[in-house]
């Protein structure tokens, strides 16, 4: 449903650094496409495994990745009360096959002229980049981005950065209690609610919990859209190896990045598992259709088919539980049903393009982080 007059309200909830298989092994009982037989990690996870492009490299030919998982029930059980109760999105993947900072652009705006995180030790990079935010902006349409520590990731965004509805995360709870959120949020959580290894990944579910739980006592569940999903794979094992859709001039894959969580609940989101191909630029799209804003002007958003079709004319699906209540999952089948087939390469891989500018010029595209290089570009 594009440009959904039911739909007041599209949250972006952004955590840290799972894959699928890493956080929803209890959801292969109802038929999802994840392993379910890994050894667990305790909770807090031990360490934070290596996950920058050249990690991401070593799962690629290696197989080389933190093979474990969380205990669903035990550790995420909001998070599966979510899965089973709105939209899992199966096959979401993070946009690009590295760690942090470029996947966070790609959720704001489906573009990163870097692969890395910039370094600390520098002054932030700004860019003048488009963006989701931005484009609401240009058209009226009210929006508030709740930030990590020095307005991070939206500090790279030149239009941005200065703007006042760029808002400490803390303040997301009073506007919400308030009901003075507005059409379009991005929100961000800081240490140690983050979920980012090694921090206790209950105590970050629980901030989501607690968010959710103030829109829906504010009344905004059943005219509101959320979309929880995680930046980039923290270095996880997840065991789909998503087709190529892009590549760095040293041949190696750079899109999609692996199988990371998509959450999509709220009144009116249509209930199942999602098999589809879909990534970072999925989200950014979706927030565009359920807006009725216009093109970004960035081929990985403009071309992507978005997810608006999972929301419903009608509400049907109850609130979830309030903050910190008991949790009734439903039942498990008797059998778990087989997964879906994986669906077909959305296409042939093609090189990493140039990265556009609000005003029309280019940046060389991302290549900041060579790799050895490979006798052939990727295959789907």
């Amino acid at each position: 449903m594009v440009g959904s007059p039911t739909v007041r309200r599209v949250i972006v909830m952004v955590q840290e650094n799972h894959t699928t298989d890493n956080y929803f092994r209890a959801m292969r009982a109802y038929g999802a496409r994840v392993a379910d037989s890994w050894p667990t990690t305790p909770n807090p996870p031990r360490g934070d495994p290596p996950h920058d492009r050249h990690a991401y490299f070593a799962w690629l030919t290696r197989g080389a990745a933190a093979h474990v998982q969380f205990d669903t029930r035990a550790h995420l059980r909001f998070y599966l009360h979510l899965a089973l109760t709105g939209a899992f999105l199966e096959n979401h993947c993070s946009g690009f096959g590295t760690n942090s900072t470029p996947n966070h652009l790609l959720l704001l705006g489906g573009q990163s002229p870097t692969l890395r995180n910039p370094p600390r030790d520098a002054p932030a990079p700004v860019w003048d980049l488009p963006s989701v935010p931005g484009l609401a902006e240009d058209h009226g349409v009210d929006w508030r981005c709740y930030t990590a520590h020095e307005q991070y990731p939206v500090g790279f965004y030149k239009q941005l950065r200065t703007l006042p509805k760029v808002l400490p995360s803390a303040r997301f709870f009073g506007d919400a209690a308030s009901g003075r959120l507005p059409p379009l949020v991005y929100l961000w959580s800081t240490t140690p609610v983050t979920e980012h290894p090694p921090e206790n990944v209950t105590t970050g579910m629980d901030h989501v919990w607690h968010a959710v739980d103030t829109v829906v006592r504010a009344g905004g569940w059943d005219e509101t859209v959320f979309m929880l999903t995680y930046d980039d794979w923290g270095g996880y094992d997840d065991h789909v190896r998503p087709p190529a859709s892009e590549y760095t001039p040293d041949n190696v894959q750079l899109a999609p990045g692996p199988r990371v969580p998509l959450l999509m609940f709220g009144g009116r989101v249509k209930r199942g598992i999602d098999s589809r191909w879909c990534s970072h630029a999925s989200i950014a799209k979706t927030a565009i259709q359920l807006l009725d804003l216009p093109p970004l002007g960035v081929e990985r958003v403009d071309q992507d088919a978005g997810l608006a079709e999972l929301v419903l004319a009608a509400p049907g699906t109850p609130p979830p539980p309030g903050f910190r209540q008991p949790i009734h999952l439903p039942p498990r089948p008797s059998h778990a049903p087989r997964p879906r087939p994986l669906p077909p390469s959305p296409g042939p891989a093609v090189p990493v393009a140039a990265v556009k500018l609000r005003d029309g010029r280019t940046l060389p595209p991302p290549n900041d982080v060579p790799l050895p290089h490979q006798p052939v570009p990727p295959r789907p």
